[in-house]
């Protein structure tokens, strides 16, 4: 896990600073006024002794943020509960002191303040009011401290998380390159065996289909309608080497030029249609594919002949088995993939969610 920082996130800060300023402030001043409600019977005297309240208040709030963010929260964040230990024990000497002799002396010498109070912080005595200090400050900073611990380890663990997604995607999309690569080259290689002249062409198309992969199939989305077209080469290219008893569709519904998709992720369904359906095929076979876009979801439907006596294969290839772990990644519960047969044909339907 990344080593959680100790630099200001303003994200943070501004928690920080509402907690200090409501232990710091508020709640003298929310106990002043139930006094003079309650007690007092007047709510008008509550304002009596607010520039005390606020003297004491701006005392406090310096004294409590330099404890928690010179000591306490360095050591939350960096676990080490003796250093924990050690600021609860100075706190309460240093806080106590500082009192006595600091905020006590301010206020006898500030004239805006009542005469009443001044000549009662004369007599104040030194004394350690621990319990009423842990209660009302350290335990709140110590709870805060280990608030923004969390936040900061979630941030963090989200973070790692992108990243090992972005390898683990990065990782699949090389496999899947090769296995492409290997399988359109097999196609040249056929037809350069019968001296085709569609071999020229193929080349041609192949050097298109590279340059995409290549250069755009990197980024994280593409638009999707430079990915129908990617396809609509591939589908060119294996139109080449079959001849015109199979049959073969490519239809593109409502795609609109804003509609983006992870590149290569519709590819393996479409290269298993005709390498597993009309290159076994000896009859007259067909492969039908459809590509519907929504401004909620994205359809793919394939459908292939089944050549006689192919059994269902149970071990999907390289490019099946990554667009499953594509697809768990990039759309995780918001796709649905469903490959059914029968004695005929394979088919293929998958359904992505916009997010």
């Amino acid at each position: 896990m990344q080593k959680l920082s100790l630099k200001w996130n303003w994200r943070y800060l501004r928690i920080e600073l509402f907690v200090l300023f409501f232990i710091s402030f508020m709640i003298s001043i929310i106990s002043d006024l139930e006094f003079s409600t309650y007690e007092q019977h007047d709510v008008s005297r509550f304002a009596e002794d607010l520039d005390y309240r606020l003297v004491c208040g701006a005392f406090s709030f310096i004294m409590y943020g330099g404890f928690y963010w010179l000591f306490l929260k360095r050591y939350v964040l960096k676990s080490n509960i003796w250093g924990v230990l050690l600021c609860l024990t100075g706190f309460v000497f240093v806080n106590q002191i500082a009192n006595h002799y600091i905020l006590n002396w301010i206020i006898v010498h500030a004239d805006f303040i009542s005469a009443d109070i001044r000549a009662r912080t004369l007599g104040y005595r030194l004394n350690f009011a621990v319990n009423y200090l842990f209660i009302s400050v350290f335990f709140p900073l110590l709870g805060l401290a280990f608030l923004i611990r969390t936040l900061q380890q979630n941030e963090a663990m989200k973070t790692l998380k992108e990243q090992q997604l972005f390898s683990e995607l990065n990782y699949l999309k090389a496999q899947l390159h090769p296995h492409f690569f290997f399988n359109t080259i097999n196609n040249i290689y056929s037809l350069a065996l019968q001296q085709s002249p569609l071999t020229a062409p193929m080349v041609a198309r192949l050097g298109e289909l590279m340059r995409y992969i290549l250069y755009e199939a990197n980024q994280n989305k593409v638009f999707l309608q430079r990915e129908i077209q990617f396809l609509n080469n591939y589908v060119e290219v294996e139109q080449m080497r079959y001849t015109e008893e199979k049959r073969i569709t490519f239809d593109v519904q409502v795609v609109e030029a804003s509609h983006q998709i992870e590149p290569l992720l519709l590819l393996p369904f479409i290269e298993n249609a005709f390498k597993h359906g009309l290159a076994e095929e000896t009859d007259d076979g067909f492969v039908r594919i459809v590509v519907c876009a929504t401004e909620r979801e994205l359809i793919l439907e394939v459908v292939n002949s089944k050549p006689k006596g192919n059994a269902y294969r149970k071990v999907p290839g390289i490019g099946t088995e990554n667009v499953r772990k594509r697809l768990e990644l990039l759309y995780p519960n918001r796709y649905t993939l469903e490959v059914q047969e029968d004695y005929k044909q394979f088919h293929v339907n998958l359904t992505l969610m916009q997010a």
